[in-house]
């Protein structure tokens, strides 16, 4: 016996065509009503490659290439430099602390736990600072001297890093490497905003040390002869 539902279920199908709705047996195609156009949107490839076409024939693309590559060199040479670095008027030296809190697990590819999340990790507990970093303003003279004739208590030179400056006209007169640091991220992360600034290592700790030197052909901004006693 069919249960009350399957039978109501069953009367109302069978009722349908009845009450006016077709069943798929009488589905007919009813045409098309209303006036239909087609797709009047340009190809958006195609603008953009006749656009090419049109400046290259007309040698504005040979133009904006080299505008680019005009950029990118003045780029190279002489970087955009570090906003609001003044030179240093007297010694000041502080200790700053390169340890990090670990946010997550750090593992290795085949999930080996390298430092848990929380651990306290200090870089140089493992390792050592290679060559004291020395930060200066290329366009001083002075600085540029004074960086090429500092060595460490190793007798080894210096990493020179410019927070302004043309490093490649540098590299070209000394024959030695300088570096650029771009977009100021260790300036940031150290705190500096005086050169010269000497960068070394203190056991664990970087010690950070405003060294103020004399250019003598800028009398504006000769440094003091304050000093600030070393932590």
């Amino acid at each position: 016996m069919m249960r009350p539902t399957a039978l109501l279920l069953a009367a109302t199908l069978a009722a349908l065509p009845a009450a006016g709705i077709p069943s798929v047996a009488s589905a007919r195609d009813l045409g098309v009503r209303g006036a239909t156009w087609p797709v009047a949107e340009p190809d958006l490839l195609a603008q953009i490659e006749a656009r090419l076409i049109e400046m290259e024939r007309s040698g504005a693309l040979a133009r904006l290439e080299e505008e680019a590559r005009a950029s990118a060199r003045r780029k190279l040479e002489e970087p955009d430099p570090l906003p609001g670095i003044a030179p240093a008027t007297r010694e000041r030296s502080r200790l700053w602390d390169p340890a990090i809190t670990v946010a997550r697990d750090i593992r290795t590819a085949d999930g080996a736990l390298i430092a848990a999340a929380g651990t306290r990790v200090n870089p140089l507990e493992r390792t050592t600072l290679v060559r004291d970093l020395l930060f200066v303003d290329g366009r001083r003279e002075a600085e540029i001297a004074w960086a090429l004739a500092h060595e460490d208590e190793s007798g080894r030179p210096a990493k020179i890093v410019l927070l302004a400056g043309r490093p490649l006209d540098l590299m070209r007169q000394y024959r030695r490497p300088f570096f650029f640091d771009q977009g100021g991220r260790l300036a940031a992360r150290f705190g500096l905003r005086f050169t010269p600034s000497l960068v070394e290592q203190a056991g664990t700790r970087l010690r950070i040390t405003e060294i103020p030197v004399e250019n003598r052909n800028d009398p504006g901004s000769e440094a003091g002869t304050g000093t600030e006693g070393k932590e």
